[in-house]
């Protein structure tokens, strides 16, 4: 028992060094594939490093001194070939007889001899229909996910999970094994338009995922505002994502499957990537030939800083001065179009603004629908400044001497083209306020509008930089002095009529029954004139609620002085004709401004 369990691992070694044997002599199907199966056993015995392929075994034991060196060998190993080939060729799939790595051993040994065989030259070519298939099936096999990042593509993309398939490493491997085969048998440009084919489109499915589609300048053209709207944001998504994510693993998928033939590769590169960018920049060339709207020239800005962030990464991803400088030239076409847009679009946005011209009166003196419209604009141009620096150029110099006086603003292109837009904007609301019959009111719609525009360059950095405080503090006292005129108009009539403010105090009334009937006067007028005041000033409407209580502060300051020494007469003036309290009229001036018109009813 003991010697029968020593010995027993002795011959386990024996039974495995033999079966080892048998599998090289059995699986060799070339002289390839056995001298890679015999270093994958050694890797396990040393001892297996001693064996021998079977035909350099055999074939040693059976030459003679007389036979050619290796003629025999050789021939074998071309007729192995040839039956492999054979076998695999007339199989539906290469995985039925054998595998993937077998073949192209074979294909290996007819390419060796194929230069002095025309048996074995016949081999390669029977064997090539059968490597575009493998390399057209396994550029289509299913794809190794990316995910874009959320710089690259947004959430309203069509596709909830846009992705670009690459290849997972074990298929990159095969596909340039096989290449490698193709190329070394001369076969190149069969190879190259396989494989362009199928990336192409590949890569026309994962744009088409991002929602861009070829759309001809045409329907451009005729398309509806939003259904341009939301092509235009895609577009500038999906330029992004095509160029860095998508491009750029063509281009390293390129570089491995082509790595025996780098020019080749460079070509396929340009050609799978031609139509995709081609694609991208037609749209964008059919916006910028479109109808130029105002609505457009954010969507359109957008566009612009897309192409122009990725442009240079774009013309970097292509080898070779024709492709490069075929696609550079494309892309800066492209640029220009865009930026002469953008220019011909600010222009005739400035245009629009003057020559607005509706006769109608915004209810209440609220602040004009333009004055908003303006104001988003322009905080939308002042975020990209630097953009519009670039596309202006030395254009927009219309207000320069204005620029000029306003110390700390900046001089830039976008800072004059804003400083201009909003010169033109507040002119027409000048203009605007002369729809309104109330001089009072008037001055209240100039200091509705002139306040938002003040408050929105406040609160944007972007415009407050490029504007510039002393613009700033210019417009405040403009706020200020629309105040004044408004106190003027509304209230100057009462105070100095009916209160008798001439001075800023209250005059003191003759005695006797004159004072009686002249203060009883007096104060009928001021309660009529202040009913009619209550019922104008409460429909009108201050916007903002800090305005609104400055305003209030501002009347209650000059009239409850002068109503409290009116009343401070005390029996002189005829209790009927007091109709309203110290008290009551704080009250009342609570309602004024409200936009909702009211009563006093004595």
């Amino acid at each position: 028992m003991e010697r029968q369990s020593a010995s027993s691992p002795d011959a386990g070694q024996e039974r495995v060094v033999a079966a080892a044997k048998h599998i090289v002599k059995s699986l060799a199907v070339s002289k390839n594939a056995a001298d890679d199966m015999m270093h994958f056993l050694s890797t396990f015995d040393p001892r297996l490093q001693t064996l021998s392929s079977p035909e350099t075994g055999d074939e040693a034991s059976d030459s003679g001194p007389d036979d050619a060196p290796g003629r025999g060998g050789e021939e074998e190993e071309i007729a192995a070939a040839e039956e492999v080939i054979r076998r695999c060729n007339s199989s539906s799939s290469s995985s039925e007889m054998i595998g993937l790595m077998d073949y192209l051993y074979a294909v290996d040994d007819a390419i060796t001899a194929a230069g002095h065989s025309a048996r074995a030259a016949a081999a390669v070519h029977a064997a090539m229909p059968r490597l575009e298939e493998e390399v057209r099936s396994l550029l289509s096999s299913s794809p190794r996910p990316v995910s874009l990042s959320s710089d690259d593509v947004d959430e309203a993309t069509p596709s909830a999970s846009p992705r670009h398939g690459t290849l997972s490493p074990d298929a990159t491997a095969s596909v340039r094994d096989v290449a490698d085969r193709m190329l070394r048998a001369g076969y190149g440009p069969e190879l190259a338009q396989v494989y362009v084919s199928v990336r192409r489109d590949a890569l026309a499915e994962s744009v088409a995922l991002l929602g861009v589609e070829a759309v001809a300048i045409e329907e451009v053209i005729r398309m509806e505002w939003n259904v341009l709207d939301q092509k235009m944001r895609r577009w500038s998504h999906a330029v992004r994502a095509v160029v860095r994510t998508f491009l750029a693993g063509e281009r390293l998928l390129c570089d491995e499957v082509f790595e025996s033939d780098e020019e080749l590769g460079h070509e396929c590169f340009a050609d799978v990537a031609r139509g995709c960018v081609l694609q991208l920049l037609g749209f964008a060339d059919a916006v910028a030939v479109s109808a130029r709207a105002t609505e457009k020239l954010y969507r359109t800005v957008g566009m612009y800083e897309a192409l122009t962030d990725v442009q240079p990464e774009l013309e970097a991803l292509f080898s070779g001065d024709g492709a490069r400088e075929f696609f550079s030239g494309e892309v800066s076409s492209t640029v220009e179009q865009l930026g002469s847009t953008l220019r011909y679009t600010i222009e005739e946005f400035g245009h629009a603004i003057h020559g607005e011209a509706s006769r109608k009166a915004v209810h209440g003196g609220e602040i004009h629908p333009m004055t908003r419209y303006v104001l988003n604009y322009s905080g939308l141009l002042a975020d990209s400044h630097g953009t519009l620096d670039v596309v202006l150029g030395d254009a927009g110099l219309d207000d320069a001497d204005e620029a000029s006086t306003d110390g700390g603003a900046a001089s830039t292109p976008s800072a004059r083209c804003i400083r201009e837009l909003l010169t033109l904007l507040l002119r027409k609301m000048n203009e605007k306020s002369r729809l309104y019959d109330d001089a009072g009111l008037q001055n209240i719609f100039l200091m509705n509008n002139l306040y938002y525009v003040v408050q929105k360059v406040r609160e944007s950095p972007p415009l407050r930089e490029l504007l510039g405080d002393d613009w700033l503090r210019r417009h405040r006292g403009q706020i200020r002095q629309y105040e004044a005129a408004y106190l003027r108009a509304s209230w100057m009539a009462v105070l100095s009529t009916h209160l008798r403010r001439d001075d800023g105090a209250a005059s003191r009334p003759p005695a006797g029954h004159r004072a009686a009937q002249a203060q009883g006067a007096s104060a009928r007028g001021f309660n009529a004139a202040f009913q009619e005041l209550y019922r104008a000033q409460t429909a009108w409407k201050v916007t903002d609620p800090q305005l609104r209580e400055e305003l209030r502060i501002a009347v209650s300051e000059r009239l409850i002085p002068a109503y409290r020494a009116f009343l401070g007469q005390g029996s002189r003036h005829p209790a009927r004709h007091v109709k309203c309290s110290l008290e009551d009229l704080e009250n009342y001036m609570l309602d004024f401004f409200e936009g909702v018109p009211k009563f006093v009813r004595w």
